[in-house]
């Protein structure tokens, strides 16, 4: 008779383990990464076709963005074409209605009320200004300087600016005869 092999039960150099909830563990989360890993594939081929299309519409945008920009120095280029053609035309008219509708006689009775009594204007002669003001040189005969130097004030009291006395001399009769530039700003 053949002797059984003997038993190995020494259970101090290799003891039995249970490894069975380990070898479970490991399992459910092998499964978990390979649905998380199955789940990221999906995400990446849903979202990368959804980047696709939305590099497409980018595109399409600023293509139509382009061709409005073109489109729109186009037109700005028409309109300062239309405004360098019109201006002279545009500028003419405004200076004929400037010219009709100036109050020549408000602007007389403001020189006059201007003057001090003894001193009167010889010589006036009037002219536009870009800015829509009258410009005027005068020439004014007065009594003394005082009298020069009070017309001078009343002047810039009454919105006349740019005063520029331009000359002065004596007359044979001793009066002071000057002239002088100045502007008047258009209120009537």
């Amino acid at each position: 008779m053949t002797a059984a092999p003997p038993l190995d039960l020494n259970l101090a150099t290799r003891p039995l383990r249970n490894r069975r909830l380990y070898k479970t563990v490991a399992r459910a989360l092998i499964g978990l990464m390979a649905v998380s890993a199955g789940l990221g594939v999906f995400v990446v081929m849903k979202d990368g076709g959804e980047d696709r299309r939305v590099r497409a519409a980018t595109a399409a945008a600023q293509r139509l963005q382009g061709e409005a920009e073109r489109e729109k120095r186009g037109l700005d280029a028409d309109i300062k074409r239309a405004e360098a053609q019109s201006k002279l035309r545009v500028d003419l008219v405004n200076a004929v209605i400037l010219k009709k509708t100036f109050r020549w006689t408000a602007l007389f009775a403001e020189l006059e009320m201007a003057l001090p009594d003894p001193s009167y204007i010889t010589a006036l002669k009037p002219g536009f200004t870009a800015d829509g003001s009258v410009a005027l040189h005068i020439r004014v005969n007065s009594r003394s300087l005082d009298d020069l130097s009070a017309f001078i004030d009343r002047l810039t009291a009454r919105r006349f600016r740019d005063i520029k006395l331009v000359g002065t001399q004596r007359g044979d009769d001793g009066r002071i005869i000057a002239e002088m530039d100045l502007k008047h700003e258009r209120a009537f």
